[in-house]
């Protein structure tokens, strides 16, 4: 088990030498060029967003699965104060911290990038996926550090935590990771790595981490669908 974590260990440290490097360059990085990065960071989430929905969509079998995990995720979201809750946390820290912390999450831990990478791992000790993630990480958070600071870190122990999930899953109950359940997570996920982008970009404050519990639909659909046997 712990050496299917090799990945998850240098993903979660390569996050943690990320945030202080970006730090110490975003201290010496002057506003008109952290605005001109975190837009650019924006643009990059909003077209890796897209790319996922287009990819995935197609291939789903439940069309209006993701519709109604959006729809009664949001409002479940929406109603726990989500959102706020995050930026509260981080209140103090640095502007808009919150809201990179919740973009970094999102986009290393909901395509299929990291969760098929996270199966691999646990499956096959392929760690080829993970690497690659770990290595999209380090830049992002580079960059995120550098406009929001040190405490992007935050997001390594979380993105951490996912990952061992699933691995974890992976080994004892691989059959609940099916092809359906991965092509499902990966749409929502994708609506939520655009709907960061455009927060970043300060066209439309969406707060992707209200959408968050949008998750908790296909689980329970997929877990009841294995249960039913049907």
């Amino acid at each position: 088990m712990l050496v299917s974590l090799t990945g998850t260990f240098v993903d979660a440290g390569g996050i943690i030498i990320a945030s202080i490097l970006g730090n110490m360059i975003g201290k010496k990085m002057s506003p008109k060029y952290k605005n001109t990065l975190l837009a650019m960071l924006g643009f990059i989430a909003f077209g890796v967003g897209f790319e996922s929905v287009a990819v995935y969509m197609p291939k789903s079998h439940y069309a209006v699965l993701f519709i109604v995990s959006l729809i009664l995720g949001t409002a479940l979201g929406t109603w726990w104060n989500l959102d706020n809750k995050i930026n509260n946390l981080t209140a103090g820290k640095a502007e808009g911290l919150g809201k990179s912390i919740v973009t970094e999450v999102i986009l290393s831990t909901l395509g299929a990038l990291p969760i098929v990478g996270c199966i691999m791992a646990a499956t096959s000790h392929d760690f080829t996926f993970l690497f690659v993630n770990a290595s999209l990480d380090f830049v992002m958070v580079l960059i995120l550090a550098a406009t929001d600071g040190i405490g992007m870190m935050i997001s390594a122990p979380i993105i951490f935590l996912f990952q061992f999930i699933v691995i974890t899953i992976a080994t004892f109950a691989n059959n609940w990771l099916t092809d359906p359940f991965i092509t499902e997570i990966a749409i929502l996920g994708g609506f939520m790595v655009a709907a960061s982008g455009l927060s970043l970009m300060n066209i439309k404050d969406l707060k992707a981490a209200d959408m968050m519990p949008s998750l908790l639909v296909p689980i329970l659909f997929f877990a009841f669908k294995g249960i039913l046997g049907i």
